[in-house]
């Protein structure tokens, strides 16, 4: 026997969104672009994906719901696809819950993701605003790790000395973390996500690069300057990614980690 698999060079990573309730709605709230990815493990995620194109999404929610349906699925779940640079994709697989990066799609289409899963299990039918919602904003999340970048990410638990999160319009941060918390090295490394939400594309880069500056965390190394880092990127900041962009950028001889201006004059 021989076993053949396709082989798609520079894929995106796309995730879509799907709810369905027990009355036989099922409905996709969009796309999260999830390629940029160290070691094949999502560091940022943004909503919509620059690559999409309306022709494209409508193909592709289509096959979603599609998939959904034919198996009766009732809850929040999230089909992954890759997506060749000829935007021809390929299902992945499916995973039969909300991901860390529900966030994105919450801010982007205005609803609560987690509420409406508990609704659906209560055996209540989809949220109107959920069964027509329309993306509205865009949105990025960047995933905080206790993990020092400067040593090829290693892992970094101990007593958060001092923790100060940004805030003001348009960040959201999902953490546990505060001043005196201890990062164990036992489970995950993830301490916080960073959502940050704006009009366009580069409103919601710029306001997560303001906001990365603005987080302060000592006593534990975290991967913020690495992100800033991307949100600097101009090929990030020109849709130009794939699944091997940070290998990519990370090798280069110009790379350099990000700190907040005086930042180091503190640690």
């Amino acid at each position: 026997d021989v076993y053949i698999e396709k082989l798609i060079l520079n894929p995106h990573h796309i995730e879509f969104q799907v709810m369905a309730d027990s009355h036989g709605h099922v409905v996709h709230l969009g796309e999260r672009d999830c390629s940029i990815q160290r070691r094949n493990q999502k560091v940022i995620e943004e909503c919509p994906s620059p690559l999409m194109t309306p022709a494209l999404r409508k193909k592709m929610g289509n096959a979603a719901v599609k998939l959904a349906k034919s198996v009766g699925y009732q809850n929040a779940g999230t089909i992954e696809f890759l997506v060749g640079e000829d935007r021809h994709f390929y299902f992945m697989e499916m995973n039969t819950r909300l991901q860390v990066e529900h966030t994105i799609t919450e801010e982007v289409y205005g609803c609560d993701l987690v509420k409406e899963q508990i609704r659906i299990a209560a055996g209540q039918a989809l949220s109107p605003h959920v069964a027509h919602a329309t993306p509205r904003l865009h949105a990025v999340q960047c995933r905080i790790n206790a993990e020092d970048p400067a040593k090829d990410f290693q892992s970094s638990p101990g007593r958060i000395v001092f923790y100060y999160a940004p805030g003001g319009r348009g960040v959201r941060i999902d953490s546990h973390a505060y001043t005196g918390y201890v990062v164990p090295p036992y489970y995950d490394s993830l301490i916080a996500k960073i959502i940050t939400v704006g009009a366009t594309r580069s409103s919601a880069i710029d306001r997560m690069r303001r906001a990365l500056d603005e987080y302060y965390v000592t006593g534990i190394s975290t991967t913020v300057p690495f992100h800033a880092a991307i949100m600097r990127n101009a090929e990030f900041r020109e849709g130009k990614y794939d699944t091997g962009f940070v290998e990519r950028i990370m090798n280069s001889d110009n790379f350099e980690l990000a700190h907040a201006p005086g930042r180091k004059l503190h640690q």
